[in-house]
């Protein structure tokens, strides 16, 4: 008893003896024991535990797509940082620890008789002489891979590589330098890396598990699928736990199916039914197999049935979509094409939480009618497609490149398919024209009594754009062709209309042009005329009601100038649709027949050279023939446009950048001039340029900034002519916009200025003639005034006064804007001018709101240019200081 006690004594004395002398400074058998010994168990224990916590949450919190190409690694999603990094920071810090307090780099002192060996030379030559100093390391890179710190990662493996003294964590560190390239898209140093690895020298399970899937990721992001398959088949003989196992081997069988090896695909779905997986893996797998099926090999029924079986079970209720979509791949496969549209409609409407699988259901419909082609279909399910699929999806980026390519050929072939429609349905007599507005009414009321989803009532709100509802099933329905009847072209586009302009109220001035009028036989048996103010209010309704005729009649093009305007909306998107066929989709054969279309539809279009130059320019190369006859018409029969002159002179375009380049360098002086604060000479600059370039396309900007030089050294007066005069000659450019913002704020801060503007402008527009027949005139400044009670007080007033006069009184609501009461039947302009001096509106027109009313005199000539102008406040000035003899203040 006493002997162990002794013993005890002298370990726990020995103990002590050796943590007195085991400094980092000092480099013995004992301090390196000790070191290494407290480095692995106290702090690199922790650090690796919260290391394996933070792999942990990355594999338990990432969810798989299994309908897409999965990842070799979780950690390639963006996501995953997030998800770990407080574990792995908490490693970093354990690591960084052990370097700091553990590491041992002082030489041993050996005392050897004679020369040391080798080994003994070796290890005397070491930088570091605890070996968990280098283990740190490489944790802490580690762990900054998967917080995706990959710049501070690289240097750390870098280190490691050159200076860890264990071989196989320098190995180690060049395959996670590999996987960093792999992630940055460096595969060419990823394929050096890994090619200087022998993998027969690979002596652990885990290295070498991590060697192939290394090289597997390198070869998938490459799209080398076989080659990748290749190298994930080596992997699974040495990875290990259940996730891995089952997530490799689907992912192996997805790589055979992308590489067409099918047999081998369907066998490794196999293999992961049979590994026992989650649910929606095992269902993934069912799935993918009636994807990979050899219909010329197999039973497709079997499969079929399978599927529809799958169907009817009621836990699968959330994955119809993708059992939907698998059935349409079966019938693409057997060439059941409408079959499998009508699956992937299915697909599509099903209701499921699975955005990414309606994305893809989408695709495979876009795709079908992309090959047809058909791409008014094709743009529309794209659209669909990239809003459902995930930005992280592989080919996001580039389906959103079609997409937006698609969207602007697709919006100038729906204008033409619009407008033509729109003509046919105007070309019809008034007969036929009633009788299709009668059925369509008919229709759509049966359909509304059916419970179905018509939805009619925003058509015209959004003009010109429609929209396929893609998130419905209705809607993707096969539907006629006819503007009206097609349910997908009236609606396609109302989404993208609402982000770009947001929600916008159903009017449109069109319906004022129905103005409401009141006379004298109008109003005989009603004081308070409620019976007259139906009128109008019925007429609106009319229009915005859909099962009303007047709603269908509102944009067709019932006159000439409405043709005419149609036309030009033709022809535009004719030439447009032309250059996204060329540009957009590279389809040389229908941008021919798009621009030969504008050519031959409308000859006398300024867009004909313009049409004639591109069918030039796409043909050189596939139909030298056709392109030698557009030039040849091109220059023949518009030898002054501008195409013909780049096609007969070689220099022409060079000579039209250098005078571009010349009037760049011209703006850019003066507006040095201008920041300089030297205004009259960046005025002087702008007026040379003017002369000399007014034609160029930047002379709205030295007009632009003429203006703002002359606002520097004169008054507001000149400033505002300076910027009406823009307006005037360039009233489309984007100068001449800001221009007009100026002017407002200008007009309000200096409502003087506005007042003198418009005398001058009143004065150019209205002429006095007192020999010509007047009206006297009521204006009403506000819209909303009601109309027929006005109309009715001025009758009223007139039946008092001047009973035996043949007044005739009209009421009209102008623009939306304001209201004009007309008394028009005197004989002479001084009669006209006795009523007006005889005429109070207060006490005469009932005027609750104490809106403002002014009244005048106006003759007929000068009331069609007040309908045109539409600003009654700029002919009152006129009239007070033409006609008016008593001044009026409005």
């Amino acid at each position: 008893m006493a002997s162990q006690k002794t013993q005890y004594i002298w370990l726990v004395l020995s103990g002590l003896m050796i943590l007195t002398n085991c400094s980092v400074e000092k480099n013995t058998g004992s301090t390196r024991f000790y070191h290494s010994l407290t480095s692995k168990y106290n702090i690199y224990f922790n650090g690796h535990e919260s290391f394996k916590s933070g792999l942990d949450k990355i594999r338990n919190g990432y969810t798989d797509d299994f309908g897409e190409l999965l990842k070799v690694f979780e950690y390639s999603d963006p996501s995953t940082a997030s998800m770990a990094s407080s574990d792995m920071e908490q490693a970093i810090q354990k690591a960084s620890k052990v370097i700091t307090l553990k590491s041992i780099t002082s030489k041993p002192d050996i005392k050897a008789k004679g020369e040391l060996s080798e080994r003994d030379r070796d290890f005397v030559d070491q930088k570091e002489f605890n070996s968990w100093v280098d283990d740190s390391y490489l944790l802490i890179a580690k762990a900054r891979f998967y917080k995706h710190e990959y710049i501070e990662a690289t240097a750390l493996f870098n280190y490691v590589i050159i200076s860890a003294n264990d071989p196989v964590i320098r190995t180690e560190a060049s395959i996670w330098l590999a996987r960093i390239f792999n992630e940055s898209g460096n595969f060419n140093e990823s394929q050096r890396l890994l090619a200087e690895i022998d993998p027969q020298s690979l002596t652990t399970k885990s290295l070498k598990a991590m060697f192939n899937t290394t090289l597997a990721d390198l070869m998938v992001k490459q799209k080398k699928y076989s080659e990748a398959a290749d190298a994930l088949e080596k992997s699974l003989e040495f990875v290990s736990g259940k996730i891995t196992k089952y997530r490799l081997t689907y992912l192996l069988a997805q790589l055979y199916e992308l590489s067409g090896q099918e047999a081998k695909a369907t066998a490794n779905y196999r293999r992961v039914v049979k590994m026992n997986p989650p649910y929606d893996v095992e269902f993934g797998a069912r799935i993918k197999i009636a994807g990979v099926f050899d219909i010329n090999s197999g039973n497709p029924e079997e499969i079929r049935k399978e599927l529809e079986k799958m169907l009817r079970d009621s836990k699968n209720k959330d994955f119809h979509d993708q059992i939907y979509y698998a059935l349409g791949n079966m019938s693409m496969k057997e060439g059941k094409t409408e079959e499998a549209l009508g699956f992937y409609r299915k697909s599509a409407s099903a209701v499921s939480p699975n955005q990414n699988q309606k994305g893809r259901s989408y695709l495979a419909l876009a795709n079908h009618f992309y090959d047809k082609p058909d791409f008014m279909k094709a743009g529309m399910y794209y659209d669909s497609s990239v809003y459902f699929l995930d930005q992280k999806h592989p080919d996001y980026q580039a389906l959103r490149e079609k997409s937006l390519n698609l969207n602007i050929l697709v919006s100038q072939l729906r204008i033409i398919q619009t407008e033509d429609s729109l003509q046919k349905v105007a070309g019809m007599s008034e007969q036929e024209r009633n009788a299709l507005i009668s059925t369509i009414i008919s229709d759509i009321t049966k359909a509304e009594s059916e419970g179905k989803n018509t939805d009619y009532s925003d058509r015209f709100n959004v003009g010109q754009y429609y929209e396929n509802e893609r998130r419905f099933q209705n809607n993707i329905e096969q539907e006629g062709k006819w503007y009206f009847y097609n349910q997908a072209a009236l609606t396609f586009g109302r989404t993208e209309f609402r982000r770009r302009y947001g929600e916008r109220k159903l009017e449109d001035n069109w319906r004022r042009a129905n103005k409401a009028r009141v006379t004298s036989t109008q109003v005989t048996t009603d004081p308070d005329a409620s019976a007259i103010q139906s009128i109008g209010d019925s007429t609106q309704a009319a229009v915005l009601d859909y099962k009303q005729p007047g709603f269908y009649l509102k944009t067709l093009p019932l006159t000439d100038s409405l043709i005419m305007i149609s036309n030009d909306r033709i022809s535009t998107a004719l030439l447009n649709a032309g250059n996204a066929y060329s540009e957009k989709i590279t389809d040389i054969p229908m941008a021919t027949s798009s621009y030969e279309s504008l050519i031959s539809r409308f000859p006398s279009s300024d867009l004909v050279p313009e049409a004639l130059y591109n069918l030039y320019k796409i043909n050189m190369t596939g139909n030298s023939i056709k392109a030698e006859t557009s030039r040849q018409r091109l220059l023949q029969n518009y030898p002054e446009s501008e195409y013909a002159k780049i096609l007969s002179d070689p220099e022409y375009y060079s000579k039209k950048m250098a005078d571009l380049n010349m009037t760049e360098k011209l703006y850019k002086d003066a507006y040095t001039q201008y920041t300089e604060e030297n205004f009259g000479a960046a005025i002087d600059l702008c007026d040379d340029a003017l002369v000399k370039f007014g034609e160029n396309i930047l002379a709205p900007k030295f007009t632009l900034l003429r203006a703002y030089s002359i606002a520097r050294i004169s008054d507001e007066r000149e400033f505002k002519e300076a910027l009406t005069d823009l307006i005037k000659k360039w009233p489309e450019s984007e100068e001449s916009k800001r221009a007009e913002s100026m002017i407002a704020y200008l007009n309000q801060q200096m409502p003087e200025l506005k007042v003198e503007e418009d005398k001058v402008i009143a004065a150019e527009l209205y002429t006095v003639d007192t020999t010509a027949v007047h009206v006297f005139g009521i204006i009403i400044s506000n819209p909303s005034f009601n109309v027929n009670q006005a109309a009715f007080d001025v009758i009223s007033y007139n039946i008092d006064n001047y009973t035996n006069k043949n007044y005739r009184t009209e009421g009209t609501l102008v623009d939306n804007k304001y209201i004009l009461i007309t008394v028009s039947g005197f004989a002479e302009y001084s009669k006209a001018m006795d009523y007006f001096y005889a005429f109070k509106t207060e006490g005469t027109i009932r005027n609750p709101s104490s809106s403002k009313i002014t009244p005048v005199i106006i003759s007929l000539e000068n009331l069609k240019t007040l309908n045109r102008d539409k600003n009654p406040e700029r002919y009152f000035l006129f009239f007070n200081e033409k006609y008016n003899q008593r001044i009026i203040t409005p």
